[in-house]
């Protein structure tokens, strides 16, 4: 068995599921799962009428917290890479290659988001609780600010309760 089948059935989160796992360390305190994005042979852009060959741009080692495990702190040691290609009026144009299941500008995974907003919203938990259950039960680190980031940040993408009201109206006619 493959350490990326292995990996997918133990850990649950998309990260692990939805990249390409590299490499593994356990040590008594962390599990450290190195990966990289998955990338494709072409890419359909806006501004190409073909989809497009791409070649590596750039690329760094960033590390995201996970929903830690049996005791143990997850972190992924994430490969972030930018790709360029030349775009149909020869414009060389770069972009990143997508990452599911990270949070890159966040650092962590979209579990640890969704366990957060599930204690701050559903549970009805104070940030600074939500800040001591998540370090307390999945080794993950935050703050109190954070958490209120993330939360607006989640709250924003929402409709209002105009646009709700209005697709309730809709769905009745």
């Amino acid at each position: 068995m493959s350490v990326n089948s292995s990996l997918a059935s133990l850990f649950t989160e998309q990260a692990v599921r939805h990249n390409v796992v590299t490499d593994i360390a356990i040590t008594a305190e962390v599990i450290t799962i190195s990966l990289e994005p998955k990338v494709a042979a072409q890419y359909g852009r806006s501004d190409c009428q073909q989809p497009v060959s791409v070649q590596l741009h750039d690329s760094e080692i960033i590390q995201v917290q996970g929903l830690g495990v049996q005791g143990r702190a997850v972190r992924y040691l994430v490969k972030t890479m930018r790709v360029a290609y030349t775009n149909d009026q020869g414009k060389f144009v770069t972009f990143s290659v997508p990452l599911p299941g990270i949070r890159t500008d966040l650092l962590v995974t979209d579990e640890v988001v969704e366990q957060a907003l599930y204690m701050i919203v559903d549970r009805n938990l104070s940030l600074s609780v939500t800040a001591e259950m998540l370090h307390d039960l999945y080794q993950v680190h935050t703050s109190s600010s954070a958490l209120e980031r993330w939360k607006t940040s989640q709250a924003a993408r929402l409709p209002s309760i105009g646009r709700i009201i209005q697709r309730l109206n809709e769905k009745k006619g």
